[in-house]
């Protein structure tokens, strides 16, 4: 793994920047055939996800195929309504503009970064990457150091499959997060603990960017007053 420097990361982003601004992404061909490559990818580097997650966190076969691996069975679902998703949609406009018509046209973001965890260190990274590529964005995948098999079979399949102005692996520890974070992006997707949870907030909030967050948590209850 070689370590970036935040110079380089920049470079990154601005490439992919420029190949979004070029409008290449946007058709649904393209956008098909990307995740379709995908699928392809996942199926043939199988043995070597497994072989991953198990040095990384000993994960059993059926586990990794349930949990991990199975994250294909999304790319499927998109590849069916890619189609109906990008179609524009007409919805009534008010009495006060009449007699304009009103549709809603779905239009990608830009230029996407996903940080994954160490826990399921292939299907959040694959999964988020899914549903950036079926809304024509570009993507930067940050992998976590945590899990340094996966991260780098994840690198190693990104890197055969996509043009990196398109998609993008950059691997390393907290210096080349906080070189990512630096950078501006149209959407981040998270999935971590709630400490990191706040430092990429507050990242994002420096240039107005919306975040996802998927956080930790477990066992939820519902509590009730009226529950003795």
């Amino acid at each position: 793994m070689v370590q970036l420097a935040p110079s380089q990361v920049h470079e990154i982003v601005q490439r992919q920047r420029q190949f979004f601004n070029s409008g290449k992404t946007k058709p649904v061909d393209f956008r098909v055939a990307q995740l379709q490559a995908l699928k392809q990818a996942i199926t043939d580097h199988q043995a070597a996800i497994l072989e991953a997650l198990t040095a990384d966190l000993k994960k059993p076969e059926f586990e990794t195929f349930a949990t991990e691996i199975g994250v294909t069975q999304e790319i499927d679902y998109a590849l069916k309504h890619i189609r109906t998703w990008v179609k524009p949609k007409r919805v009534a406009a008010p009495f006060t503009q009449f007699p304009a018509m009103a549709k809603i046209l779905p239009e990608p973001l830009g230029v996407v970064l996903i940080i994954g965890p160490w826990n399921y260190p292939f299907q959040l990274m694959i999964s988020p990457l899914v549903g950036a590529i079926a809304a024509g964005n570009c993507a930067l995948l940050k992998p976590s150091e945590i899990a340094p098999s996966t991260s780098r079979v994840v690198a190693e399949i990104i890197q055969k499959t996509f043009d990196p102005n398109h998609v993008s692996v950059v691997e390393g520890g907290i210096e080349v997060s906080k070189a990512v974070l630096a950078e501006k992006f149209d959407h981040i997707f998270f999935t971590g603990g709630t400490a990191i949870g706040k430092i990429v907030m507050a990242a994002a909030a420096q240039h107005l960017t919306p975040v996802t967050l998927e956080l930790g948590g477990k066992s939820p209850c519902i509590v009730d007053r009226n529950i003795p």
